[in-house]
């Protein structure tokens, strides 16, 4: 037998723009390989990537069990660059093992695709009882070719052996002398060819070093976090069908996976992973990109008219219909960003609101109060860059300062600004923390020195009637901490004083004067004692009548429609009227002694004081600890 002769017939740009520039990956390049292994009927292709460095003997070799080539094979379909089977063979499809499979090739140019990763090509091929084995050589490809450029011309591949064999049929190439120094990760050429194929699995093994690419590791979709699927027409006439789907997955998209759409026909990817056209500070959701990750099938893009560029590797985009897919996907992707925003956003407010001090605090908020925080709340949880830890430090800050007006303010106003920086937030927060606590010590100066006022007006018994009343007024939260402000209805109390006058009562026990104090939806009614009286069953029989009196004026509008409570504040509770006291206090009319009250105001002004020394600590603020030095010395006496 004659030793045979082949013969490529090739152009050396044609060489260097669809075989090095096209193919740069390992996994791009492989996969062309492996398409042709399923072009060629093959069930099963083995990948061998050596581990550890490259060096010149170095080879990444890749055989299949396919039909195989013979020397007429090899001359008129793989060495002709550029041939299209499908219209040279009249089909599209091939039967193996009784199943019809549609082909992936169609340019002709997968041959070449070695050169982009290797210098070398070699071909051992078998069928019907007999081998070729030849070499395609870059290095000497060029220099053959380059007397010529620009001409069509032939290159001779060396054939390096050649005769019979009992070897099944098959095809096995050899990539040497690679253009790299660096190790191959196997983990990435798995994961390159895994999301490259639609096919694995289906009577198609793809093997690499031993080990088969299972259907599990190209199933990205179970790792995402939200999965939107498709299976629909994209034009009026229903003809271009797509299916698929898009996901998002929990943490950023890692680099071997590749964020984006791929775009598959005939089980073979067309459009590596991308966003489109979508992108810009304009777009809600844009985060969700870095998260994105989707399989859309549209088998219409290689069909009559081939809309896949020559590497295979994208779409020609501008054609119809490949122009209404891409609007389609970046309807999709908009739609799926925007309400993978609304998710997330969802995913962290159910976070926020389990923690402990949201429950604590923040939901047992009255409605206006916390639909705000929560407005607010949800605004920052719809921030990617704002995490869960930082959630946490913002909903403990409202959490300890919620009960402040000026602080919902804030919050409301933020809720309605363009804040990008969730850092700036804490600081606004630690600021106005700071500035608050500022506030309250000042006021905390102010009720120490009203302390010290009353406690001068009770131990003098309080003389001048309008006195003490007119300074209970001014000072509510002296008879309920509480009570910041209070309206004093004086017709009421007029009412009361006509109403009951005192005759035969002697002097020390004598009333001060009535307070009517509303209180939001109550009305306080409040008899003051002088601070050396005893109050007794008598007076709290007395109490209870001043109360069903208020409670029967009708007309006094808005009484009716009000909680009325009853208080009497003496100097001293008779040991025999306790229990009657007690049983009063089950229908909200209560006995306070000046006494009580002086402790009650001196309780909360030391608990002011403790939240001040946290908040020194807390914040580091100069202000705040100069302040709680100040109030210190105050208490001890010391103005100096």
């Amino acid at each position: 037998m004659d030793e045979p002769r082949l013969e490529m017939k090739i152009d050396l740009n044609v060489l260097e723009h669809l075989g090095l520039k096209m193919y740069h990956s390992l996994p791009a390049v492989v996969s062309e390989y492996v398409a042709n292994a399923w072009d060629a009927g093959a069930t099963r292709v083995d990948i061998d990537v050596p581990e550890g460095p490259v060096d010149k003997n170095y080879e990444i070799t890749i055989s299949d069990n396919g039909v195989g080539m013979s020397i007429e094979d090899i001359n008129n379909k793989f060495l002709v660059v550029g041939r299209n089977r499908r219209e040279d063979e009249g089909t599209d499809v091939i039967e193996v093992n009784g199943m019809k499979r549609r082909v992936m090739g169609r340019k002709g140019l997968g041959k070449i695709a070695g050169f982009g990763v290797a210098g070398v090509v070699n071909v051992f091929t078998r069928k019907d009882g007999r081998f070729v084995e030849f070499e395609l050589d870059y290095d000497r490809m060029k220099k053959e070719l380059s007397s010529t450029r620009g001409v069509t011309t032939s290159y001779s591949p060396k054939v390096i052996d050649y005769g019979e064999t009992d070897q099944e049929n098959g095809t096995e190439v050899r990539l040497r002398r690679l253009k790299r120094d660096r190790p191959v990760n196997i983990q990435i050429l798995r994961r390159g060819l895994a999301r490259r194929f639609g096919v694995i699995g289906n009577n198609f093994d793809v093997v690499v070093n031993g080990s088969p690419i299972t259907v599990e590791e190209r199933d990205i979709k179970s790792q995402c976090q939200y999965v939107w699927n498709f299976n629909e027409t994209i034009d009026p006439e229903g003809k271009f069908r797509v299916t698929g789907w898009i996901g998002t997955m929990r943490n950023p998209v890692p680099s071997e996976i590749g964020r984006g759409i791929v775009v598959m026909t005939r089980g073979k990817l067309v459009q590596e992973p991308t966003t489109f056209d979508v992108g810009g500070k304009g777009i809600t959701g844009q985060t969700a990109l870095a998260y994105l990750v989707g399989e859309i099938n549209a088998e219409f893009l290689d069909e009559e008219e081939d809309l896949v560029s020559t590497g295979r590797m994208s779409v020609v985009w501008e054609k119809y219909p490949a122009s209404i897919l891409r609007d389609w996907i970046n309807e999709k992707i908009k739609r799926v960003a925007k309400e993978w925003v609304e998710k997330r956003k969802e995913e962290k407010m159910q976070k926020v609101q389990k923690l402990p001090v949201y429950q604590a605090r923040i939901s047992r908020l009255p409605r206006r109060e916390k639909k705000i925080v929560d407005r607010f709340l949800g605004k920052m949880a719809g921030r990617e860059e704002v995490k869960e830890e930082t959630m946490e430090k913002i909903v403990d800050f409202i959490a300890s300062s919620v009960e402040y007006k000026a602080f919902l303010d804030l919050v409301d106003e933020l809720e309605g600004a363009d804040i990008a920086n969730p850092e700036e937030v804490l600081k606004l927060f630690k600021e106005w923390e700071v500035l608050d606590a500022l506030e309250l010590m000042r006021l905390a100066e102010g009720r120490l020195e009203t302390i010290k006022k009353f406690k001068e007006l009770v131990d003098s018994h309080a003389r001048e009637v309008p006195t003490l009343h007119n300074f209970l007024v001014d000072n509510p939260w002296l008879l309920d901490p509480h009570w910041d402000y209070v309206d004093d209805e004086k017709r009421l109390s007029e009412l009361l004083k006509r109403e009951f006058p005192e005759e035969g009562v002697e002097e020390l026990n004598r009333r001060i004067d009535f307070l009517c104090l509303g209180y939001g939806r109550t009305l306080n009614v409040v008899e003051l004692k002088r601070p050396g009286s005893t109050i007794g069953r008598r007076e709290l029989e007395q109490l209870e009548r001043y109360v069903d009196f208020v409670k029967d004026q009708e007309g006094t509008d808005p009484i009716r429609r009000r909680t009325v409570v009853g208080y009497i504040i003496g100097g001293r509770i008779s040991p025999k009227a306790r229990r009657k006291a007690e049983r009063l206090a089950s229908h909200d009319m209560y006995v306070r002694t000046y006494e009580d009250l002086i402790s009650a105001a001196e309780k909360t002004y030391e608990d002011f004081a403790e939240v001040f020394e946290r908040k020194s600590r807390r914040t580091g603020d100069q202000r705040l600890r100069e302040g709680v030095s100040r109030l210190k010395r105050k208490t001890e006496g010391d103005e100096s």
